[in-house]
């Protein structure tokens, strides 16, 4: 039973430092990729502010990722800075996959209900590839 609740605490990102949190969710986001596990991205990864504005486009959240990153190969995702102030946090990532330029990135989170969530991924950092 103690195994199972320090599990379910892990999972969540209870009565852990937010920071760890914050870099749980992009790993979760980085694993997602390299699967081509949308559906994890869509229900578990994105804030739900981003996911309804994808799907206002008309396109499902699915799709859109699948369009997105569907023929990107060997993706690889490396944390760097996290900041985390009060509901929102910033995360910059090193961003690499066969065949194309590494991108210096910046995933914007937030705090919801369900933990943090994805709400941004922007790439006009000075260095990234843009």
């Amino acid at each position: 039973m103690t195994i199972a609740v320090l599990s379910a605490l892990t999972l969540c990102g209870c009565g852990t430092d937010p920071k760890d949190a914050v870099r749980a969710k992009v790993q979760q986001f980085a694993t997602a990729t390299a699967q081509h596990d949308y559906a994890t991205i869509c229900t578990q990864v994105l804030a739900p502010a981003l996911t309804a504005h994808l799907r206002a486009t008309g396109v499902s959240c699915e799709q859109a990722w699948a369009l997105g990153l569907g023929s990107v190969k060997s993706p690889t995702l490396s944390v760097g800075q996290t900041t985390v102030k009060g509901s929102t946090a910033t995360v910059i990532v090193l961003t690499v996959a066969q065949g194309q330029r590494s991108s210096l990135d910046a995933i914007g989170l937030i705090k919801t209900g369900d933990g943090w969530r994805i709400q941004s991924l922007t790439s006009q950092l000075p260095g990234g590839s843009g």
